[in-house]
């Protein structure tokens, strides 16, 4: 009976690691083909460069910041999703579909770079169209927590109410910001980016916290006297 269930337990990590293994081939993939969107423009021959810096300064930056936000959606995603599957060790079909959504919000993220680097399309159509996709992959990552750690089933040996609680609020957080920023996109309210750098300072403060209560904690554990037990 214990090598039956040593073999069920192994075939069911298996299972979680093929999924795990899968999603980071098509976040790879998806990223190497956001990549490749940005295309050098023609350049004539014998222009100077102020000429150049003037005609081409102002689409490099959006593509350049545009790539920049999307590459960083990306890789902090994709860094909460391997955390999340470091420790979930069982799973059913509504994790699978709920991954394959998640992986879906992803992959359509090239054809908004490149729908964004459209040069006849109007400005607030891109915009929407892409901060609206960030906005969703939050989403649907977020959505993707839910199932992992929905009181019925036991996915993940994490327990960490602090630490769950937290990573779906970053993950809320974003998506909210995301979608302000693409619906004021779609009113063409020329303060639209607003919100996205609220998040980003919302983030910051985040962090500056969460390091103070570390570094409370840690001055706090040092100041014990020798031989008393700690809490926690």
């Amino acid at each position: 009976m214990q090598q039956k269930h040593d073999n069920m337990h192994n075939r069911k990590q298996f299972q979680v690691d093929r999924v795990a293994f899968f999603s980071d081939a098509v976040i790879a993939i998806a990223i190497t083909l956001m990549v490749l969107e940005i295309k050098i423009p023609p350049i004539e021959a014998g222009i100077s460069l102020n000429d150049l810096i003037a005609k081409y300064a102002a689409t490099f930056l959006l593509h350049s910041t545009a790539l920049f936000i999307c590459f960083v959606t990306i890789g902090n995603l994709w860094i909460k999703h391997h955390d999340l599957y470091e420790h979930i060790v069982d799973y059913n079909k509504a994790l699978i579909k709920s991954n394959l959504y998640f992986l879906l919000s992803i992959v359509l993220l090239p054809i908004s770079i490149s729908f964004l680097f459209e040069q006849q399309s109007p400005v607030w159509l891109k915009l929407f169209t892409y901060f609206l996709n960030l906005a969703i992959c939050n989403l649907t990552y977020f959505l993707m927590l839910r199932v992992v750690f929905h009181d019925k089933y036991n996915f993940s040996v994490l327990k960490d109410e602090k630490l769950i609680v937290k990573n779906k609020r970053s993950t809320l957080i974003a998506t909210v910001a995301f979608t302000a920023t693409a619906l004021l996109a779609l009113l063409k309210i020329s303060w639209f980016y607003v919100p996205l750098f609220t998040f980003v300072v919302v983030r910051i403060i985040n962090r500056r916290i969460i390091y103070r209560e570390k570094n409370n904690k840690s001055h706090h554990v040092k100041d014990k006297p020798h031989g008393e037990k700690v809490a926690g």
